[in-house]
């Protein structure tokens, strides 16, 4: 059974750079404040220690603000800097949890145990077309993505992923290339013959479909393996075409 985890629950990195910012604000704003307004104050390290007391909300009572303007200061700096310490360890502590989750559960850095299945090798605007055709087929499958950034966004959307390059040995290995049923590579021309040159010599049985950019690498891509090789420029305009010559017969 595999397993995924979706974590758009997490707030996310950009919430923790606010709130560190808004509570760096807040203490900087109440230091320069209480300076400013509070006589027994005397010196910034005192009023830097009065403001993280505030912050903090222990009270000691050895400094307390005595203006009415000190007194606004203080309760604005509790409303704004809890707040901001509260987001803050909020976002700590779900960012653990959820990475010991993801390093528990997801697949990304491990071995796929998936027999009979698909493997897609990236998750451009081809590949992620391909996940969506098989997800509606009811086709087992997973992708094969190095780019860090998508395989987070697909880890959270509950997309199996494995991350690392699809043209080396060991990422299709751990992809499961020897016990899955097809390969479809979605990769530039280049990309696309070393993967399924690589695939091809771990499973030779492995039925490889293969996307070009051009026709004229078809025969590059036959001869390294593939059993299929399809030109999605060219199947699209001949889709268009036909659509476009039904629309006349109307």
């Amino acid at each position: 059974m595999e397993f995924v985890v979706r974590s758009g629950k997490y707030l996310t990195m950009g919430t923790l750079k606010i709130a560190l910012v808004v509570l760096g604000s807040v203490i900087l704003v109440g230091t320069l404040g209480f300076w400013l307004v509070e006589k027994e104050v005397k010196t910034l390290l005192d009023s830097f220690y009065f403001t993280l007391v505030t912050v903090a909300t222990v009270g000691y009572g050895d400094i307390a603000p005595k203006t009415a303007v000190g007194k606004a200061l203080a309760a604005g700096i509790i409303v704004v800097g809890v707040g901001a310490v509260l987001a803050a360890v909020q976002v700590g502590i779900e960012s653990l949890v959820g990475r010991r989750i993801k390093v528990e559960l997801s697949l990304p850095e491990r071995a796929t145990r998936k027999r009979g299945h698909y493997i897609v090798c990236g998750f451009g605007r081809v590949g992620r077309a391909v996940v969506r055709r098989l997800e509606t087929e009811g086709v087992d499958y997973i992708v094969v993505e190095r780019e860090g950034a998508k395989v987070t966004r697909m880890v959270e959307d509950g997309i199996p992923v494995i991350a690392g390059d699809a043209r080396e040995e060991g990422v299709l290995q751990r992809a499961g290339v020897e016990a899955a049923r097809c390969l479809i590579t979605t990769l530039d021309d280049a990309s696309n013959v070393f993967v399924t040159l690589t695939a091809k010599l771990l499973n030779p049985s492995l039925h490889v479909v293969s996307k070009t950019e051009g026709e004229s690498n078809a025969v590059k891509l036959k001869r390294a393996g593939a059993d299929e090789v399809i030109a999605c420029h060219d199947v699209g305009a001949e889709k268009m075409v036909d659509a476009a010559r039904r629309g006349e017969g109307r």
